[in-house]
């Protein structure tokens, strides 16, 4: 971000800032498609044809002048006296939102790279397009899926996909953002018009998203975040891909260091799991201001429906018809009879219906009942279960400590699998380099990958062999 801005020309946004800012913000939104969103025969367009877009924009707009804002200098030499859209473009080009440059005879009008990034950020900005959020998920894990089956040849299609994830985060965080604004914005306004107008303008237009509705189905874009996730694990504990995902970091985005395709490497792993870690948590934040928002709208409408049919409103409409029949009465001492109404404005059907006092609940005592023998049984039950295969860096250290050779490396293929504490010390070994929580481990023993694949009843896997490391190494992991 600073590098852009010390990119930037100091008074670019004194178009944005002085008295004519809504002319010049219109303006520049209408303008960025002839530059941007238009393929021209001379790569870029002529000087006459960008003052003939400003005058057609500034016609379309129904602007005849600006308010005074022209420096001294300009001032100086008679850019007063020229037309609006002459003034307009001498404006941005002194501005540094447009250069001019010489081609032949003609002139061609171009955009600083810096001031085109911005500038399409601005028009995104104010021109926000409704997302698809089971595109993107979809994408995501299409992207994921190619970069499992193929790492190294599909290293860009993998960080295509945390860019995407990143959008699609960024999305979801600008919603929530949204949502909490325009629900300050609602409770601080008093008419019920304006309320109605914000939400339809604001909250239907720019913050439900396209296919917000089918995040309530079955069929939602978010039945496949778990298979993303479960993906993602695998190329995070699965070292030939990682190794082969770095190569093709340093083959295909220009990253010549090992090092920084590594950790570029584990920044993106780490960003694809946080996101869709997380994504139930966001949405129920969606969904908790949305609800606020729809309530205020509900109480509106309500109030709307009350206050319209009652009898103040219906007088006034009577008063304002004989005020109109006074005016045309003639001028005599007769007394004249004017209709105030139809029918007697008061009667029983008028009359409030009183409120009935509600009593409180009646007390009772509450019962406990024990618990199921069975229940509390199969509970327990339930957590040994979960507790036998739950990942514990001392089980696993126990387990190696029993099996391993006293002197030499011990290769994969002799470690026995008996239990199921077994089985899960076994399957973690082999990623103890990358296990949370084993760092204690890692000084003790370090694992060597090998060629080739191993099986055994249970599982095939890639083979391994492990070393006991002499409590004077550094304790380097492989």
């Amino acid at each position: 971000m600073a590098e852009l801005f010390e990119r930037l020309p100091d008074n670019l946004f004194s178009p944005l800032t002085g008295p004519n800012r809504q002319v010049y913000g219109r303006l520049l939104l209408e303008l960025h498609p002839l530059f941007f969103e238009q393929i021209h025969a001379e790569v870029f367009p002529s000087r006459e044809t960008v003052r003939a877009d400003l005058e057609e924009i500034l016609t379309r707009l129904a602007v005849s002048e600006l308010a005074e804002e022209m420096d001294p200098a300009e001032a100086a030499e008679g850019v007063l006296d020229q037309g609006l859209a002459q003034r307009v473009y001498r404006r941005l080009r002194s501005c540094g939102w447009l250069e001019e440059e010489a081609d032949g005879y003609r002139m061609r009008v171009t955009v600083p790279p810096a001031v085109g990034t911005l500038w399409g950020a601005l028009v995104e900005v104010a021109r926000p397009e409704q997302v698809f959020y089971g595109g993107m998920v979809l994408s995501i894990l299409n992207n994921v899926q190619r970069a499992v089956e193929d790492p190294r040849g599909q290293a860009l299609a993998f960080r295509q996909a945390v860019s995407e994830a990143r959008r699609f985060r960024q999305h979801l965080n600008a919603m929530i953002y949204g949502l909490k604004g325009l629900l300050s914005v609602l409770a601080s306004l008093d008419d019920p018009r304006r309320v109605l107008g914000h939400f339809f303008d604001d909250f239907v237009e720019r913050f439900l998203v396209a296919d917000y509705k089918k995040l309530k189905t079955r069929n939602n874009p978010f039945r496949f975040r778990g298979e993303i996730l479960s993906r993602v694990r695998e190329l995070e504990f699965d070292a030939p891909r990682r190794q082969q995902l770095v190569i093709g970091y340093m083959e295909q985005t220009g990253l010549a260091d090992e090092d920084h395709a590594w950790r570029a490497l584990e920044r993106d792993l780490s960003t694809l799991r946080g996101i869709f870690e997380q994504v139930d948590d966001h949405l129920a934040r969606v969904d908790r201001y949305r609800g606020q928002v729809e309530r205020r709208v509900a109480d509106t409408v309500r109030y709307l429906d009350r206050s319209r049919p009652g009898l103040a409103p219906r007088l006034a409409r009577r008063l304002e018809g004989m005020g109109r029949a006074l005016v045309a009465c003639p001028d005599e001492d007769e007394l004249t009879l004017l209709p105030l109404i139809d029918t007697s404005p008061l009667g029983r059907q008028s009359l409030r219906a009183p409120s009935v006092s509600r009593r409180p609940p009646e007390p009772r005592v509450l019962t406990s009942y024990p618990m199921d023998p069975q229940l509390l049984e199969r509970q327990r039950a339930l957590r040994a279960y979960l507790d036998r295969r739950r990942i514990d860096p001392r089980r696993m250290e126990r387990y190696l400590q029993v099996h391993l050779r006293p002197e030499g490396p011990t290769p994969g293929e002799v470690l026995p699998i008996e239990t199921v504490e077994d089985f899960m010390a076994f399957t973690h070994v082999r990623q103890l380099p990358w296990l949370p929580g084993a760092e204690r481990l890692r000084r003790l023993y370090r694992v060597e990958y090998l060629e080739g694949y191993m099986e055994n009843p249970w599982l095939r896997c890639p083979r391994f062999v492990v070393h006991r490391l002499d409590h004077r190494e550094t304790g380097h992991v492989a």
